[in-house]
């Protein structure tokens, strides 16, 4: 048996790294299928003062591996993700694991988003996020039910009515529940984002339900565009009206024939058994599963 090589596992910031981190990312990414860091984590990589910690393996001076944990909007959970090219991802989490512990993070949530990777004991393993997809144009009739409206989204005006529905519809959900309008503002400030893509649904004044389309920088296979279910909420006082199908009728049919989207994905806790077979009825078959893994300080 061989000896491990060194590695030495030290707090650093993603600016700190530039390149190296870049060519770390580019390198996992390739090797295991999908890319290490989910998008909002990447965001907060980027956002200096969003209060955010890394640690960085190196070996022989080299970076082998990173980890960049991040508060999620409740401010009690964080959320972890690791990209390891160190072939020693074990002993890089107990290392980070104890750094957390250092730094008071009660309660951390760790994303592994390939199948071959599993963590050490001290995470427990908690939910599964489907990524699921399907061929654009989907059939159907985009048509809202009695007495809504659907339309776009002005920014200024209905940013608080979105927060509010949204709020409402993830109650208790650790990443997508308890957004803030600093929230909203880091997601609206992201390359991507596209006001008219927001498709909304009214009763009279009130913001209802919406779809959060999304259309990605890669195509899809057939080289079309490939969009994004990127948050579909429905006000909890208004289910039961179709109300949930007809606006992500909604904004497919925004994917399709406005932003020129083949494909569309979207992700979904498999818990959430309701909206699972929602897509499925759309059309929407799982492609991929992300793991979940929680650890608290005591654990």
């Amino acid at each position: 048996m061989y000896p491990r090589a060194p590695m030495e596992v030290s707090p650093a910031s993603p600016g700190e790294l530039g390149v190296q981190l870049a060519n770390l990312i580019a390198t996992v990414t390739e090797k295991q299928g999908a890319p290490p860091f989910g998008e909002v984590l990447r965001a907060a990589m980027s956002d200096p003062d969003g209060g955010g910690l890394g640690y960085a393996a190196r070996s022989h001076g080299r970076l082998v591996s990173y980890a960049f944990a991040a508060p999620n909007p409740d401010g009690r959970v964080w959320t972890l993700e690791v990209a390891d090219g160190s072939g020693q991802q074990d002993r890089f989490l107990n290392d980070v694991a104890r750094g957390l512990d250092a730094a008071g993070i009660e309660e951390t949530v760790l994303w592994l988003h390939a199948p071959d990777i599993e963590p050490p004991a001290l995470f427990t393993h908690e939910r599964d996020l489907y990524r699921m997809a399907v061929r654009l144009p989907v059939p159907g009739t985009v048509r809202p039910p009695a007495g809504v409206r659907f339309a776009g989204f002005d920014v200024r005006r209905d940013a608080r009515a979105l927060i509010e529905v949204n709020n409402r519809a993830f109650d208790g959900h650790p990443e997508q529940g308890e957004w803030s309008l600093q929230d909203l503002e880091r997601r609206t400030s992201l390359p991507w984002f596209d006001a008219r893509g927001v498709r909304t649904g009214w009763v009279d004044h009130r913001l209802v339900a919406f779809h959060w389309t999304k259309v990605h920088d890669t195509p899809a296979p057939d080289g079309g565009a490939l969009g994004e279910i990127y948050v579909l909420a429905v006000d909890p006082a208004f289910l039961g009206r179709g109300l949930g199908r007809a606006i992500a009728l909604e904004g497919l049919d925004y994917l399709s024939r406005h932003r020129r989207a083949t494909r569309a994905i979207l992700y979904v806790d498999s818990a959430n058994i309701a909206a699972v077979k929602l897509y499925r009825r759309l059309g929407f078959a799982t492609e991929h599963t992300d793991r979940a893994y929680r650890r608290t300080r005591s654990g």
